[in-house]
């Protein structure tokens, strides 16, 4: 399996997902894959949702919460999930506004354990 094909499997689960990455620690992107239809900046997207993920990480540690594995942003027009799979990579998912929040955090997690194998 690669990882296209781990972001492809979550589209056919959930066709609310439209976009997905294997984003660097470094906030660059290693895989992309998109929808169809799909035209949003992802990279711009993953190297501010890095940033953003780093503070909530930092904000859970100085909380006594221990380190962060996901977060999950929710716009009018787009939700974002993210989700770490290894110390130097995140996985990040795009969906519709309507998706369900816990399906996607769920197959997320699948995601992560099958691209964690993988790397």
């Amino acid at each position: 399996m690669t990882f296209l094909e781990i972001f492809e499997e979550m589209h056919r689960k959930d066709e609310g997902v439209r976009s997905g990455a294997l984003v660097g620690v470094d906030g660059l992107t290693v895989e992309e894959w998109r929808a169809p239809g799909d035209d949003r900046d992802l990279s711009a997207l993953c190297a501010e949702i890095i940033q953003f993920f780093r503070e909530s990480d930092r904000i859970a540690e100085e909380n006594g919460l221990g380190a962060a594995e996901e977060v999950h942003l929710g716009g009018d027009r787009a939700q974002v999930f993210l989700r770490k799979v290894a110390a130097e990579y995140s996985l990040v998912i795009v969906t519709e506004p309507g998706t369900v929040p816990g399906k996607c955090r769920f197959l997320l997690r699948q995601a992560a354990r099958r691209t964690r194998e993988m790397l």
